[in-house]
């Protein structure tokens, strides 16, 4: 089985608790959802190459034919010489069964790190096995511009706390309050000792808008009356101008 790509590079880690760590960054094609604030529109486009960065953090990089085997990706990943890998997108639980045949290579030889929206547990279910930690995004309708995901998200979170989470939620100024409660929720329902990230949407790219201080320390002060690791971390990758 194999899996399209975009690309293979070496940054530091941009958003959540692992904020500034090494990492090397398996981004794969294609998103079924589309929030308004996503900051990688190459999603959303088919690639017939993919490129990958040629030594870590030379931003040197050689194009390659998609779609990418296993054991091809494998050689790509070990080439970085990190030990710290995300899989990333895209929605990279789109390839649950690529992702399920290829993971297994690199246990014990990189810790893995899987950034996903959170909304596709049964893709999830074939592929914790052999990752060690899950960044799942809860997607507010009123930030996204799509319908909820409540559901999805709880059915989600309560597999994925059987590794090392986090929640990560983006707000903004038009963020409804009712729906950052009805997140809050979930996660104090199913997992109320996990890392809640309130993410402040960046102006980047082709986001403009920026949320009030004041706004967002009430979303802080409201999530901390019922979580007990509630953080806010920007992103980093968007303030440096880095991938």
């Amino acid at each position: 089985m194999n899996a399209n790509l975009i690309e293979i590079f070496s940054s530091l880690q941009g958003e959540g608790p692992y904020v500034g760590r090494p990492m090397a960054f398996v981004r794969f094609q294609d998103c079924a959802l589309s929030c308004k604030f996503c900051d990688t529109p190459a999603s959303f486009q088919k690639h017939g190459r993919y490129r990958v960065e040629s030594e870590a953090f030379s931003s040197n990089f050689q194009s390659f034919a998609n779609p990418v085997a296993p054991a091809r990706l494998s050689e790509h990943v070990a080439a970085t010489g990190l030990d710290f890998v995300s899989l990333t997108g895209g929605e990279p639980l789109q390839h649950g069964d690529f992702l399920a045949e290829w993971l297994p290579e690199l246990r014990g030889r990189a810790k893995l790190l899987l950034e996903t929206n959170g909304v596709l547990p049964r893709a999830l279910g074939r592929v914790l096995p052999h990752v060690d930690v899950v960044s799942m995004d809860m997607k507010l309708p009123s930030v996204t511009g799509m319908r909820a995901y409540w559901e999805e998200h709880e059915e989600f979170l309560t597999l994925a706390r059987e590794k090392e989470v986090y929640v990560k939620v983006v707000v903004s100024t038009p963020t409804d309050l009712a729906e950052l409660k009805q997140a809050i929720d979930i996660v104090e329902r199913v997992a109320p000792e996990i890392p809640f990230i309130l993410q402040p949407v960046t102006p980047a790219w082709q986001v403009k808008e920026e949320i009030p201080l004041e706004r967002l320390k009430h979303f802080y002060q409201v999530s901390c009356e019922h979580l007990s690791d509630v953080r806010v971390i920007p992103q980093l990758h968007a303030k440096l101008g880095i991938l």
